[in-house]
């Protein structure tokens, strides 16, 4: 009897010494969260005092925020390919000057045998999933194997003339915008409803649709390991989201940020030009015209469409932890890019300050547990697919980025080198741990020390004491910039036809 207990013993022992051995070198599985426009309002982040988001802070129990972290380019598309691929846009030439079709194109030239973050994990033995927006499009922008499986982007929205767009519904009514200029306009999207049920799709709003799927799938069981991605739409614009989502808010209780009168004085045109947005008479003025709550009246709408897409993300968390995939998941969350909100008179992203190029990152490994680890260090998002790449045991390829393994075992880590993020072709901004250093095409400089300004107020570019800091951060900018993709040379931009307008009629009091 007693020899078949301890040999009973000796094969359980043996059984779970093997399942040890057995999960420490198992692939992880990957949740790659991405959310469409989110700035730094998160409370973690403490970008924004007012908001509200207990399931985004509650990552930070888990794995590390990178509190520095930047995008490569301050816009949807080129943001999205750099992050997919490892590819940043001064080299491949996407710009958010082109177009989709010209990125498609140029794809396989552009990679040179690399494959992008997602077909990585394929060919190397994942089974990979995604819904919403993970490429400008949806899951993909054109024919190419990314994915095993993917949900339809169809979100069943009811019959209406503002519910045409994936991100949609918009306000009943249009929105302000589009009531003042109901012809065609750019930028009539600055709008914002506090949605009654009556008013979102049957099965919820996208976001809620993409949530309950990936639930769905977290509740499965796989044969190899799997690559998750999920993207949610919101906070992008329209500012829509359930009424409940608004009450977290007091109408008339928001904190506008300090905007100083001669904050655009030492501003080179070219920045001023980014500034204006797409509204006839620019953004920010339209909006300060619309009525004087028109302000507030955005901000609240941002921080409740904040909350919402929190809401989304923790049902996602709720159902890994409940999964069996609990214990070998890692887990990234990330923004393609920020968002203005009236910070420096404008109301969009695609500028190259601080508000529109710093994201949320996170990263979390499951034989990685550091706890509260915020890390300060500037990083961008061309480092997630070489960090997930190593994190996961995938073969190595060349990259831009850099791998942040490091940076997630010690806090004493470093990247090696500033963030560089560019907007159109040759207008960068450089951004290192204590400085942000911009170079717009024509010349024009801004430089900011984020010690003592980090609402970047005052550019110190043109002071002679700081001309080691300009020497330093410009030995970073690109070598060679590539021409946008599928062009021989650079033809002039809305940038530059903003500018000769500047030039001709003058610069607008509001940016002067």
């Amino acid at each position: 009897m007693k020899k078949r207990l301890f040999a009973s013993w000796g094969l359980f022992v043996l059984l779970v010494l093997c399942r040890g051995a057995f999960s420490a070198t198992e692939k992880p599985n990957v949740l790659f969260i991405a959310v469409d426009d989110l700035n730094d309002w998160v409370g973690v982040l403490e970008g924004h005092p007012q908001a509200k988001t207990p399931h985004l802070d509650r990552l930070k129990e888990r794995g590390v925020f990178f509190s520095n972290a930047h995008c490569a380019s301050p816009v949807c598309n080129p943001s999205r390919h750099s992050t997919m691929t490892g590819l940043h846009p001064a080299q491949s030439g996407w710009y958010g000057t082109v177009p989709l079709k010209g990125i498609e194109k140029s794809y396989e030239a552009v990679l040179k045998g690399r494959v992008p973050m997602p077909t990585h994990f394929r060919n190397e033995g994942y089974v990979t999933m995604a819904a919403g927006k993970i490429f400008h499009k949806g899951v993909q922008d054109f024919d190419y194997p990314y994915w095993d499986e993917v949900r339809s982007s169809k979100y069943g929205f009811r019959k209406g003339a503002f519910n045409k767009s994936k991100f949609a519904p918009y306000p009943p009514d249009g929105g302000f915008f589009q009531k003042k200029y109901p012809e065609k306009v750019r930028g009539k999207s600055l709008c914002w409803a506090a949605l009654e049920d009556s008013e979102m799709p049957p099965k919820g709003m996208p976001d809620e649709q993409i949530a309950n799927w990936t639930v769905q799938k977290l509740e499965k069981s796989y044969q190899k390991p799997f690559f998750l991605a999920v993207g949610f739409l919101r906070p992008h614009v329209p500012y829509t989201a359930p009424k409940r989502f608004f009450d977290l808010y007091p109408e008339g209780s928001i904190q506008v940020p300090d905007v100083p009168k001669d904050e655009f004085e030492d501003i080179p045109i070219y920045g001023k030009a980014m500034a204006y947005g797409t509204l006839p008479e620019g953004d920010h003025q339209e909006v300060l015209e619309a009525r004087p709550e028109y302000w507030q009246e955005l901000m609240r709408a941002y921080l409740a469409c904040v909350s919402f897409v929190d809401e989304q993300i923790g049902k996602v968390l709720d159902a890994l932890d409940e999964s069996e995939h609990a214990e070998n998941t890692a887990i990234v969350l990330w923004s393609d890019h920020g968002q203005h909100l009236g910070e420096k008179r404008h109301w969009r992203k695609q500028t190259l300050w601080e508000e529109a190029t710093r994201v949320p990152l996170f990263i979390s490994h499951p034989q990685m547990r550091f706890p509260n680890r915020i890390c300060d260090q500037p990083v961008s998002l061309l480092d997630v697919y070489p960090t997930l790449s190593a994190l996961c045991g995938l073969s190595k390829q060349e990259l831009d980025g850099v791998n942040l393994r490091p940076l997630l075992e010690s806090p004493d880590g470093r990247r090696g080198r500033p963030v560089l993020t560019t907007r159109y072709y040759k207008n960068h901004s450089v951004r290192s741990q204590n400085w942000r250093y911009i170079r717009y095409r024509d010349g024009g400089e801004e430089l900011y020390d984020h010690r003592t300004d980090p609402r970047e107020f005052h550019n110190l570019a043109s002071k002679s004491e700081y001309a080691e800091v300009l020497k330093e951060h410009r030995k970073w900018l690109p070598k060679v910039d590539a021409f946008p993709a599928g062009k021989d040379s650079f033809p002039e931009d809305s940038y530059d036809e903003k500018v000769k307008e500047f030039q001709k009629k003058g610069i607008p009091g509001w940016l002067k």
